[in-house]
């Protein structure tokens, strides 16, 4: 196979419709030297000469002129190539599940693909519905707390999210820095379903279970905004588990927080679809990493 360039196909070309190796030159903004040393390089390569340099103004060899059209052939082809690789890259669009209480982790993780040339449409699916919207292609990957239960998906575990306690001003251990769970074991928590929430739930009776202590469940969460207006204005002391990197960027009025001692932590994993190429998958992974990072939250191990 002949070794050649492009870039020595594109000055080939140049020159047979020029037929003038200075004014080739000027067209292509390079010395005339240096068009006539890559002519001689491909007809080198090709093993035959191209150009008829014994009369007073260059002619095409009948070796040129049959390869010309060749020539102009390979220089479309290259040209569509790049244009199919820029609309390709254009085109990069990442449906990506995402829950709440993930804070400024879904900006950033947004930011970072962006710069890797993908735009990404944010779906809110409800963790319950993530496993089924990435079998059928809905989603192109999601976030998920907590163990992955569909072992057909792959995933990566990419951070830890800390809980911290909300409740309303009037409960005892309201305007304390921290508190111990056995402390809020005396007082019901407020929660969704273990079917909508099966992560949150796993890891409070875990906590609950080692301390010999049993999780009593109030008032159904269902938003944060919602749950936090009726626990303000219900006389019975509640509380409810948020997200640390979630509370860090709001603030509720008769709400108070406190650190969780010892910490309770719940992983994160990156799953994505079973047909998501692999440098795709490579991509959103270093950028969780470069978040996590970021947001000075270790990836457990």
């Amino acid at each position: 196979m002949a070794d050649y360039e492009l870039r020595q196909v594109r000055i080939f070309v140049t020159v047979a419709e020029e037929l003038h190796f200075r004014r080739a030159a000027d067209r292509l903004f390079l010395p005339q030297s240096v068009v006539s040393e890559q002519v001689k390089r491909l007809e080198h390569a090709l093993g035959v000469e191209l150009f008829d340099r014994s009369r007073r103004n260059i002619v095409l060899t009948a070796a040129g002129m049959s390869l010309l059209p060749l020539a102009r052939t390979l220089l479309d082809d290259a040209s569509a190539l790049g244009s199919a690789a820029k609309e390709y890259r254009s085109t990069r669009v990442l449906r990506l599940g995402i829950g709440c209480g993930m804070g400024r982790r879904v900006p950033l993780v947004f930011k970072d693909l962006a710069r890797k040339g993908y735009t990404v449409r944010a779906v809110e699916v409800p963790p319950e519905q993530r496993s089924a919207s990435l079998a059928d292609g809905t989603l192109d990957a999601a976030f998920f707390r907590g163990r992955v239960r569909d072992a057909t998906l792959r995933s990566d575990r990419v951070w830890e999210d800390r809980l911290i306690a909300a409740m309303p001003k009037h409960h005892p251990l309201a305007g304390r820095d921290a508190v111990s769970i056995r402390e809020l074991a005396e007082s019901p928590v407020a929660l969704a379903s273990y079917e909508a929430n099966p992560a949150l739930h796993d890891v409070l009776n875990e906590a609950y279970s080692a301390r010999g202590l049993r999780l009593t469940v109030g008032m159904p969460f269902t938003s944060v905004d919602a749950t936090f207006a009726v626990m303000a204005a219900n006389a019975t002391p509640m509380w409810t588990p948020i997200y640390e990197t979630y509370e860090a960027e709001h603030q509720y009025e008769d709400i108070r927080v406190a650190r969780i001692e010892p910490a309770i932590t719940i992983p994160t994993f990156l799953v994505v679809a079973p047909a998501m190429q692999r440098h795709w998958r490579s991509d959103l992974v270093s950028t969780c990493e470069t978040v996590a990072m970021q947001c000075a939250e270790p990836i457990g191990a």
